[in-house]
């Protein structure tokens, strides 16, 4: 049996769909159902493997709401580690963050803090307690279905959702920050990827991205070469990195790559004919 939390999510539901069309019994737990981590983890029970994606996810909102996002990304993750120890979980496999790096020196924002707190506590455990963990650092998610999230969306998906709408797109600073951007599909295949790994990863880390990184306005260019739109230009976002990059070689080592290149990703997301 397999638990996925925050299976309402982005992530967690396609991965969680993936795992149920292959068979596996899928058991979810997410906020949107009213059901908090904190005091509803399921009893009698026996899981193989928890997929821990539940998450406030957004650098800005915990620059906003440190404490607060704390409480559901650090706490949160504390006690489900304590179950899992306590339910003899196999593999633990742990969403975490770029934003752990910040430009290179640390976490520049409360959420990367907080992941990189949690990926303590996961290998913590792994040596502490025997429970195997695995902290995967995503990169820029995006993907063609991403969901417009107001003002706290990623660049990708407002920029898609203002073109839908015929409105201005809005660009944060000079546009020169580069991203390193993954598609979701290639992050939900990492995640099946390292619950059916054979050896123990020991609490050890793995960036997933693309290893390549573009700036938004190398994708600024890209849509007005298929698209009519209007810019607006707005201050830089409050704990924003400037510049990202995935190092995927370790993940390359054990036999995992990305399927989906940048040029085929920005095509199915805005090329217009």
């Amino acid at each position: 049996m397999i638990l996925v939390t925050g299976y309402k999510g982005y992530i967690g539901n396609k991965l969680y769909n993936k795992l149920k069309e292959a068979g596996y019994e899928v058991f979810g737990i997410d906020l949107k159902d009213g059901h908090d981590i904190s005091d509803c983890l399921p009893k009698n029970k026996n899981f193989d493997y928890v997929f821990h994606l539940a998450a406030l996810p957004s650098v800005e909102y915990s620059v906003l709401n440190p404490s607060y996002t704390m409480k559901h990304n650090v706490l949160a993750t504390s006690k489900l580690l304590e179950w899992a120890k306590d339910n003899k979980v196999k593999r633990f496999i742990f969403s975490s963050s770029s934003a752990i790096y910040g430009d290179g020196n640390g976490p520049k924002s409360p959420y990367g803090l907080h992941k990189l707190l949690s990926e303590q506590e996961c290998k913590l455990y792994s040596e502490l307690y025997g429970l195997d963990t695995v902290c995967l650092r995503y990169y820029n998610l995006y993907s063609e279905d991403q969901k417009y999230g107001g003002a706290y969306s990623t660049a990708v998906s407002a920029w898609m959702e203002m073109i839908r709408l015929n409105k201005p797109l809005r660009i944060d600073g000079d546009g020169e920050q580069t991203r390193d951007f993954i598609h979701v599909d290639d992050v939900v295949r990492a995640n099946i990827f390292c619950m059916n790994y054979k050896d123990k990863f020991n609490g050890n880390f793995y960036d997933i991205g693309s290893g390549k990184s573009i700036s938004l306005n190398y994708i600024k260019d890209y849509i007005n070469k298929y698209n009519k739109v209007e810019w607006k230009s707005s201050p830089e976002r409050i704990g924003d990195v400037k510049h990202t990059k995935a190092d995927i070689s370790k993940m390359l080592e054990l036999g995992w790559s990305p399927l989906i290149n940048i040029e085929d990703g920005l095509k199915i997301c805005f090329y217009k004919e």
